[in-house]
Order: structure tokens, then sequence, then C-alpha cells
């Protein structure tokens, strides 16, 4: 039997329970406050927080952001299945995924406790679709068995659009990197080469490999490039284009521009260099090319003029002396002496011939040629002569045609063999190339030239070689390296104006101790070559008038004579004016007007366009020490009957005077 408690006991009994049960009140309170605290927060929070069943994968719960991120209500998205909800891609990938996490729980039970993290599309009320980071983790019962699984789903959609667009950056610049055709590179503050495109690799001529990892100073010219290069870039920050050489693998030299900055950490420290190097070795060389051939034209302008002032002198002094010598017998003492003279002047319109050549000015008859006959015939003239020589030809089998004077083309030859035979004074070797080749707009950008077919010539010799010093003057009149009385300097001057005459171009390379190749690139022509014709003319003479127009009275007096022993009635006129005034005059008389091209007060152009106004079928032949080029084939567009140049022979006039007075008006 149990004693019943004291009415003591039953007070404190009461008393004990009343303040277990506040405590519980008061306990039930916190958690009602705390679940409300965690249910506020589960509600409210962005991500979409979820439980699913285990066995069946039923969801349990969804928090309210459902709505938010998928466009369901709460009520609609629990009456749906997994399946429906997720994408069928991403669903076959998280059952595959849950299969194989609770195969390796089974073989090992500590991973029960593992987090598991992944990316999932959804798919929302509207049909579009939406990326999220699924978190998940399984929870246990007593027994080890999986009842559920809670997790948390959040948008990770901007995320994967900041990342595509930074995958589509990187791949943007990617590709610059890879196709830009300046070198791009990074170097550690050392000079290690971090990075370095595929144009830099093509550009030095090392392999990625050999090129990655080294020091960047293998480029560099010298050392001392480099340092000036980190001096300058340690004071700015930067360098834009700084002109410095660089060199290749091979050890050849090339300009470029460089344009670098530091490259800087996220705490602002100095890692390195990066930069842009730009290859502008062509460049240069054309801007070289377009200054040499400006300074060419300007000296040729020059050498024109002395040209015609030598050829008006030597007409006088020719004139006289062939009259001379037609009047004095051949035993006289004089004989001999006229005949010296008259040879000295033959030497001074060879010197004023190639001075005309030189300044695009000489005159020449073109012809349609294949260059393989010319360049056989002066080698094989020319090696007769230097048995201390060996000349070789590499020659074209189909060469193109060329349109030319062979006279001057072959002078052009033998020029480059005499100039290559004179660098090599012990003898040696001459190497002659010719063949087709098609010159793009880019390499003739300082000649202004469109581009085409070409035949090009390779004259190469083993000489001494020249400096770039030499180079520069070696087609510039009367320069030469030669002792004085040795040479005249004219032959590379004359090669170059002739080449310049027939629309070509000619360039020239050469090293000390390593001889010189001159390549010469003439337009091809789509005519087949002409077959050459012989002919030998007699000395024509005549009995019509002919008025002869100079301003130099030498040369009138001469000419008159000359005329006058050929038979014809001669008149003089010093200037324009005159010359229009003694038409005008005896009009019906003169059958014929040698005019000169060049005099003051009214040139020969305009007092040709006065003759046409008098006399519409005037016959008049243009007279000039400048070649036929500029206003003389304007005239002879506008209806002149011929061309003669100074200083002409007796043969000469009289070709040209017949020729002009048998044309018809």
């Amino acid at each position: 039997m149990v004693d019943k408690p004291s009415y003591d006991e039953l007070i404190q009994r009461i008393r004990d329970l009343e303040t277990e049960n506040t405590h519980l009140r008061q306990d039930l309170l916190h958690v009602r406050r705390s679940e409300n605290k965690f249910r506020m927060m589960i509600e409210n929070v962005p991500d979409i927080i979820w439980t699913l069943s285990a066995d069946n994968l039923h969801t349990d719960y969804l928090s309210p952001s459902v709505k938010t991120m998928l466009g369901y209500s709460v009520d609609e998205a629990l009456k749906k299945s997994v399946k429906e909800m997720v994408a069928p891609a991403s669903f076959k990938f998280a059952s595959q995924y849950l299969a194989n996490v609770l195969e390796k729980y089974k073989k090992n039970p500590l991973n029960a406790q593992q987090t598991h993290a992944f990316e999932l599309e959804y798919i929302c009320k509207d049909g579009s679709t939406l990326w999220v980071e699924l978190t998940a983790k399984l929870i246990f019962d007593d027994k080890g068995n999986v009842i559920d699984i809670i997790g948390v789903s959040r948008d990770i959609s901007k995320r994967m659009i900041t990342e595509k667009a930074l995958k589509k950056s990187e791949e943007r610049y990617r590709t610059l990197f890879e196709n830009s055709r300046d070198v791009i590179y990074i170097t550690t503050i050392s000079g290690s080469v971090i990075e370095f495109n595929p144009a830099g690799v093509e550009l030095f001529g090392y392999s990625r490999d050999e090129i990655i990892g080294s020091d960047i100073i293998k480029i560099y010219n010298t050392p001392d490039d480099r340092e000036k290069f980190q001096k300058t870039i340690r004071e700015k920050g930067y360098v834009r284009d700084y002109e410095i050489k660089f060199k290749k693998k091979n050890e050849t030299r090339i300009d470029c521009l460089l344009t670098s900055t530091l490259w800087y950490s996220e705490t602002d420290d100095i890692l390195g260099y990066q930069g842009i190097i730009r290859d502008i070795t062509d460049q240069k060389r054309m801007v070289s090319q377009l200054q040499q051939m400006q300074k060419m034209e300007a000296i040729g302008t020059l050498a024109g003029g002395i040209a015609h002032n030598f050829n008006n002198l030597l007409m006088t002094i020719q004139g006289n002396t062939s009259l001379m010598l037609m009047k004095t017998d051949p035993a006289h003492p004089h004989y001999k002496k006229l005949r010296t003279i008259e040879q000295h002047i033959q030497h001074g319109s060879d010197l004023s011939r190639q001075l005309l050549g030189f300044a695009r000015g000489g005159q020449h008859e073109s012809k349609t040629i294949n260059l393989n006959i010319v360049v056989r015939m002066s080698s094989k003239i020319f090696a007769t002569t230097k048995k201390e020589l060996t000349v070789h030809s590499n020659l074209d089998s189909d060469l193109l045609p060329i349109s030319a004077d062979p006279g001057q083309i072959e002078q052009t030859i033998v020029n480059l063999l005499v100039n290559a035979s004179q660098a090599m004074p012990d003898g040696g070797d001459i190497y002659i190339q010719t063949e087709n080749v098609f010159l793009d707009e880019f390499q003739l950008a300082p000649y202004q030239d469109e581009g085409g077919q070409y035949v090009k010539i390779s004259v190469t010799d083993t000489g001494i070689g020249m400096d770039e010093s030499t180079k520069e003057k070696i087609f510039e009149p009367f320069f030469t390296t030669k002792e004085h009385g040795q040479g005249t300097g004219l032959g590379l001057s004359s090669v170059y104006g002739i080449i310049k005459n027939h629309r070509g171009y000619i360039t020239v390379y050469s090293e000390p101790g390593k001889g010189s190749t001159f390549k010469i690139y003439l337009p091809a022509s789509d005519k087949l070559p002409e077959k050459e014709k012989k002919s030998r003319e007699p000395l024509l003479r005549g009995s019509e008038t002919i008025l002869i127009v100079d301003d130099e009275i030498m040369l009138t007096e001469t000419g008159q004579t000359m005329l006058n022993e050929l038979g014809y009635h001669a008149l003089t006129a010093n200037d324009g004016q005159s010359a229009i005034e003694a038409y005008t005059a005896d009009a019906p008389k003169i059958d014929l007007v040698i005019l000169d091209m060049i005099m003051p007060k009214m040139s020969g152009s305009s007092t040709f366009n006065q003759l046409k106004i008098l006399d519409p079928d005037v016959k008049v032949l243009i007279s000039s020490g400048y070649g036929i080029d500029g206003q003389a084939s304007e005239l002879l567009k506008k209806g002149c009957c011929g061309f003669i140049q100074k200083p002409f022979s007796m043969m000469e006039l009289s070709k040209k005077v017949r020729e002009a007075l048998e044309l018809k008006s």
C-alpha cells in the first residue's frame, strides 16, 4: 500500500508543475517565434527551397519563390511531377546522378553527409526554360534508409548570360590574337615570353615551343636596344610607334614599330610588358624607293636641260665641221684635225644621248622583241672580250615578248655586264636570268602603277659589292667609284633612264663582299615579236624652200648651210615672231618649217599654233635637243610632220626633210 502524499507535498508538486508548465509555454513561444522567423526567411528567400519524397520523387514542399522564378503558384507546382517540371536532358542527368549517389552510399555510408550540387534546366509555366544551380542533401532515417531529399534551386540565368558573354568576349579577343597580322606578345618583367601569337611565330621564324618561355632578348638587334626600350616605357608607362630594329631566327634584320604598355596585377604590381610589333620593313623600303625616285626625277630634269644645251653646241660644231670636211681636200694638213674634231663630236653626242636616256627624254623606236635573243647576243659578244669572266645564262624558254627598242635594251644589258666585270677585277662569275613574273599593285606602290605581267632580267655578279651610301648614288649621272679618267659615270644612269623610258623598273641588292644583283622589270606585250628588217637609206636631196627656226643664230646658220648643200633654198628666223612674219611674207614659197621646240618669248608650241592659224596645211618638222617625249609628242599628235633630234647628221637631215615634204597634207 502506497502512502498518500501529504498536503504540503501536493502543494509543492502543484508548484513544480506550474513552473514546468510556465517553462513549456516559454519554450513553445520561442519555438513558434523561431518557426515564424525561419518560415519568413524561407518564404522570402529568392531561391526555391524544396523537399522531395525519396521513394516516389513527389514534391512535398516548395517555397513561394517558385511563383517568381517559374511562374507557377505553389499549389500548381505541387500537382506536377518532377519530370514535368524539368527539361528532359536535365531530368535524365539528375536521375542518373541520384542513382550513382545511392550506389556510392551503399558502398560507403560515410557519403551520407555529402552535399551535392549541379546545374539543372527547369521548364517555366510559359514554356521558357530557366537554368538553376541545384544544391541538395539526402535525409536518412534511423535505419539508414533515404526518406527525403532537401535542396535549394538558385536562378543562374544572369550568371550564365554573363559567362556566355565573357566566353564570347574571350573568343573574340582570342580570334583577334590568333588572326592579327601584327605580332602580339606578353612577357614577364625579366623578359620571359608568356604569349606570342601566330603572326609573331611567322615573322620571327621561331616555333611556338621555341619562343614561349624563352628570353625576349633573342629578337632584339642588340641588348642596348632593349635597355633603351625599358628605360622609355618605365618613364612613360607606355611606348607608342617606337621605331626599333629586331632580328629573325635566321639573323635577318627587320624594321618595326613597337607599341607597348606595362602589365599590372590586380594589386597594381608590375608583372611585365604587353604590346604589339608591326613589321614596317617593306613600308620603309617603299618610302625609300619613292624618295629615290623623286630625287632621280629631279636630277633627270637637270640632266635633260644640260643635254639640250649640249646638243645645241654640238649641232653647231658638227654642222660646221661636216661642211668644212666637204670643202677640204684630204691631203690638206687640216683635214686630219677636222676628222679628230668630228670623232670627239661623236663621243660628245654619245654622252648627250646617255644623259637624255637618263632624263627619260631619249628617242627610241619600239618593236615587239624576245628579250632572250638580245641577252644571248649581248652576253656572247661581251664574253669574247672578257676571258677572265664566266657568264652563266638561265633563260626562260616561254618568255613573254616585250615592246622595246632593241638597241637601247642591248645597251642596257652591256652596261650591266660591264659594271659587273668592273666589280670583279680578278675575274669571277656573272649570272643572267630571265623569267615571267606578275607584280601586284602593292609591289609597285612607289611608282603608282596598277601592276600586271612583266618580264624580269636579273644580272648577278660575285664581285666586291656596294655599301648603302654607294647604292643610293649609282644611278646618278657622272657618279663613279672609278679613278678620274677611267669612266664617265653615265653607264648605270643611262640604264636607269632607258628602263624608265620603257615604263619599267630597276632594283639593286648588294652587300660589301657579297656581290650585286640588278633586277629589271619590263611590261610584257601581247603581240608577237617582229622580224628584223635591214635597209640602208641614200643621201636624199631636193630643191624646195625650207624655213629653219631656232633661237641660236649659229644653229640657223649651220642648218641653212647644210640644207643648201642638199640643194634646198633655206630661210632663217631666230624667234617665233620672226618665223610668223617670214611665213606670212612667203607662205606660198615655203614648203617646210624646221621648228625648234625651246625658244624664249614664243615657244615652239605657240609658234606652231600660230602657223596652223595662218595655214592649216603648213608642214612642220620639230627639232630639239630634248627627246621626243613631252611637248614634241603633243605637237606630233596635233599634225607635225616629224621629229629630228639634235645633233643630227647630214644623212639624218636629208631623210627627215624628204619624209616631211613627201607627207600628204
